[in-house]
């Protein structure tokens, strides 16, 4: 069969366009700016930590990217590099969350493994209040960082010795706001989502994690 020279360039418009489809799902596209609180980050956040996240965010309505394959890839990437990469700062992303008035990146939440000595050094910032959470939980405007244990078959030798887990909140801008107030806020937003981490990880006892912990800060 012969094509025209006009067929044949309508083919390739036709091809080129299919082309640059292809090429836009590879990207990270942000969802449509509708989630409530409560389903971003793969619904880990719900009750009190979506209201938090309402609050520290000045919005209702968000879009996300998971940038590591959300909750699965967390876990994915923990389970792989446990235990040998044990405190060489490998981060998984769970999610970048962002408003929609448009004004870019409001918080991100990853994870990663962490050894016993970062974990008991972690924190000296004076600028960070501590919070009886987990192993240790540090929060401050900008920052929240929570340790905790996991033992689970997915982890094979932590019956043995706990793995450690270390989850962090930034913001891309600081909130405003009392100070204290809104570090409980990004607390209360990091554990959520590390407690259905833990639940995902299968940690037992969740990782001595619960919905709703005491925000009472420790001495």
């Amino acid at each position: 069969m012969k094509f025209s020279v006009r067929q044949a360039g309508s083919v390739f418009l036709v091809l080129l366009a299919l082309a640059a489809c292809d090429t836009a799902t590879d990207e990270p596209d942000h969802n449509k700016g509708d989630l409530a609180a409560g389903r971003v980050c793969g619904g880990a956040l719900s009750g009190d930590s979506a209201r938090a996240l309402e609050a520290v965010s000045g919005a209702t309505k968000f879009s996300e990217v998971a940038p590591g394959g959300g909750m699965r890839g967390v876990v994915t990437g923990i389970t792989e590099q446990y235990p040998g990469q044990v405190g060489k700062a490998k981060d998984y992303g769970l999610c970048q969350v962002y408003a929609t008035s448009g004004e870019g990146l409001d918080l991100e939440i990853s994870y990663s493994l962490s050894d016993e000595k970062s974990a008991a050094s972690g924190g000296e910032d004076p600028a960070f209040v501590k919070y009886a959470i987990g192993r240790k939980a540090l929060a401050t405007v900008g920052k929240a960082v929570l340790y905790y244990d996991c033992v689970s078959a997915k982890l094979p030798g932590s019956a043995g010795a706990p793995a450690i887990i270390r989850g962090e909140l930034n913001h891309r801008q600081d909130p405003t706001g009392n100070a204290q107030e809104v570090g409980e806020r990004n607390l209360t937003i990091l554990n959520s989502a590390s407690l259905a981490l833990a639940k995902n990880l299968g940690c037992e006892r969740n990782g001595k994690l619960v919905d709703k912990p005491a925000l009472t800060p420790a001495s």
